[in-house]
């Protein structure tokens, strides 16, 4: 017999957990097996024929109703008001955020928290999104019943009512093992510990999701090293927009001592942030005046204040593209390195990005270069916030969904480039 909290007593608590998630699975499919009938007739009798009449009746449409989510990402909550600059109804629901926010147009998290309605909310939040929007913006992991037995059905049934759907890459919906390994030396895959949590993975699920996905999406978006998996995407979108009134220019110091290195450690694995710990470490060994500090835990206003005291942003090393959070440092008017592993594929044509690109082995010379030269680090500031503005604002990024909503509406074909 095991000591009191000893390996057997935790074998049986594992074994015993694990039996209780298999059980309220086993529950949660039942009752969703007693509700997609249901749901199918709704879709059928009810929601497919009131369409029809809807747009005979309407005749030529309007301005069609957009709707993004379910994703929890702060990004669907700028994009939308980006395509209001345009004068779209543009909306965000989501069933749970990251965090405590009210970005979002729809959040659910109070009703998702209840186990009976958290199994009926995503086939009620379809029936109720097919009658009120007309394009779909969702993420290659899937749209309001991507957590039901109903997932597959999901963007078949779009298209049978009409719908236009868009899908955009953000990261760990698409990056596999293999391809990643195959980018290099540096790459997302190298540290991690997390495999089949953190990011999809595994190859043959990643394609047949993109295969559904291409087959009956009206439009795939990806950019960065994203569209290293997603072949067939418009990757000229850069679909990241931000508020530039919210993200204000402040600058840096040009008499900065200790030189401040603001570095985010959420996913540090995949990010490099050992290699960046190491570094500064090794500087301040010899004699270098500079200190790391790590934004973790925190609000967003109080995160953006460490942003707005930081001489240097360190974004991530091992990627290969940069992060929403070089997209608001640089609007802050900070220098930001980050691994930019193909610059020439992933970035936007003709528009100059001012991205101190370094991976492990270049970052600690970068660094240097960096703390020597005050006014080096603020003409790169001066230079993101411009990249920003003509890259990343609202209205930048409005501007090029307007166009392919619009061309969406009339039949015509979005491969193309949008910019």
């Amino acid at each position: 017999m095991g000591a009191r909290g000893g390996p057997a007593d935790r074998g049986v608590s594992g074994a015993a957990s694990a039996m209780r998630r298999k059980i309220k699975q086993g529950i949660k499919t039942a009752g969703e097996c007693a509700v997609l009938p249901l749901f199918l007739l709704l879709v059928l009798a009810v929601c497919l024929p009131w369409l029809g009449v809807r747009r005979k009746v309407a005749g030529q449409p309007g301005k069609p109703k957009i709707i993004w989510g379910p994703t929890p990402i702060i990004n669907i909550s700028t994009n939308a008001a980006a395509d209001r600059l345009n004068g779209y109804q543009s909306d965000t629901l989501i069933y749970r955020p990251y965090y405590v926010t009210d970005e979002f147009t729809y959040n659910l998290e109070r009703w998702w928290r209840v186990k009976p309605l958290a199994l009926l909310i995503p086939w009620a939040v379809f029936l109720w999104a097919v009658l009120r929007y007309d394009i779909f913006q969702l993420y290659f992991d899937g749209g309001f019943l991507n957590r039901t037995i109903g997932k597959r059905l999901e963007m078949p049934l779009l298209k049978l009512l009409g719908k236009k759907v868009i899908v955009s890459a953000y990261g760990a919906d698409v990056r596999v093992e293999r391809v990643t390994r195959a980018l290099g030396t540096y790459n997302c895959c190298r540290d991690c510990t997390q495999r089949l949590v953190a990011c999809i993975c595994d190859e043959r699920k990643a394609a047949r999701n993109l295969a559904h996905v291409r087959h009956y999406a009206d439009l795939t978006l990806s950019m960065g090293d994203m569209i290293e998996y997603t072949p067939g995407s418009r990757n000229d979108v850069f679909y990241w927009a931000i508020d530039l009134k919210k993200w204000p220019f402040v600058g840096v110091s040009l008499a900065s001592s200790p030189v401040k290195v603001v570095h985010a450690p959420n996913h540090a694995q995949f990010k490099g942030t050992r290699y960046l710990v190491e570094c500064v470490a090794q500087l301040q060994k010899e004699g270098y005046a500079v200190e790391l500090i790590l934004v973790q835990g925190l609000r967003n206003d109080e995160a953006m204040e460490h942003y707005k005291q930081a001489d240097i942003v360190a974004d991530q090393f091992l990627i290969g593209w940069h992060g929403n959070f070089a997209v608001e440092a640089m609007a802050l008017g900070k220098p930001v390195i980050a691994y930019i592993r193909k610059p020439e594929d992933y970035l936007p044509k003709g528009i100059e990005c001012p991205i101190v690109s370094a991976n492990p082995d270049s970052l600690k010379q970068s660094l240097i270069t960096l703390i020597e030269n005050p006014q080096l680090r603020y003409d790169l500031g001066v230079r993101g916030r411009r990249y920003v503005e003509q890259v990343f604002s609202l209205q930048h990024v409005g501007e090029r969904m307007d166009r392919l909503y619009r061309q969406l509406q009339r039949g015509a074909t979005v491969m193309e480039a949008a910019r």
